[in-house]
């Protein structure tokens, strides 16, 4: 994967965490794992 399109992701999943936020919703806590895994992700990426 490239390293853009493994930050356009992560950004998606952190907007999603923040939206679940919002709502109080005990899934933001999974979608900002998400968002934090693609961090690892992108430094991994050639």
């Amino acid at each position: 994967m490239s390293r853009p399109l493994i930050i356009l992701v992560g950004l998606i999943y952190a907007y999603i965490a923040f939206e679940m936020a919002m709502r109080k919703s005990p899934q933001a806590i999974v979608y900002a794992g998400y968002a934090f895994s693609n961090v690892g992700l992108w430094l991994l990426a050639d």
